[in-house]
C-alpha cells in the first residue's frame, strides 16, 4: 500500500481455509458522506497464483506485481471516483479484490484500455448488482461478531 492521502485504516484479520491461513484487510466502515447506490456494481477481482511453499501465500515476485495492480486500481478507479476498494482477501493461492463500482462497464473499460499494452494477467472478474453493499455489510456483521 502507498501512503497517499486517500488512504485510511484497515481492518486486518485472519482466518483458515483448507489449513491455510488467510489474510483480510477490510473497509472497515462506509465512509459516511457515500451513497452506497452510487456505486451498485460489486466487482471481485480473483488473482489465482501458485505458492511458492507451503504457506498458501504468494512468492515475491506475485506479491509485488499484486501490489503494483492494487496501485494501478486505486490509481484509475478510486482517484477518479470510479469506484471504492471494500475488501482483500489473500491466501490458499488466490487474491481477491472486491470493489463497488459507479459504472462496471465503464470502470472495466477503463481498466482495459490501462492495460492494452500489458502482458496478460492471471485475473478473472465476477460482477453483480448490489446498491445496498449487502454483500459487504454481511460480510462485516459475521467478522465483528
Amino acid at each position: 500500500m502507498t501512503d497517499q492521502p486517500h488512504e485510511q485504516e484497515w481492518l486486518t484479520a485472519t482466518a483458515m481455509e483448507d489449513e491455510f491461513t488467510v489474510l483480510f484487510r477490510l473497509l472497515p466502515a462506509i465512509p459516511q458522506d457515500l451513497g452506497t447506490s452510487d456505486f451498485p456494481a460489486r466487482v471481485e477481482i480473483i488473482w489465482s497464483y501458485t505458492s511458492p511453499n507451503e504457506t498458501g501465500m504468494p512468492g515475491p515476485e506475485d506479491q509485488e506485481q499484486m501490489n503494483q495492480f492494487e496501485e494501478l486500481l486505486v490509481e484509475i478507479w478510486l482517484k477518479a471516483g470510479l469506484g471504492h476498494l471494500t475488501m482483500l482477501i489473500t491466501g490458499n493461492q488466490i487474491c481477491e479484490w472486491q470493489w463497488y463500482l459507479r459504472d462496471a462497464d465503464q470502470a472495466l473499460q477503463v481498466l482495459n484500455e490501462t492495460l492494452a499494452e500489458a502482458a496478460p494477467l492471471p485475473i478473472e472478474f465476477h460482477t453483480e448488482a448490489d446498491p445496498d453493499w449487502y454483500a459487504y455489510t454481511n460480510f462485516m456483521e459475521q467478522v465483528t461478531e
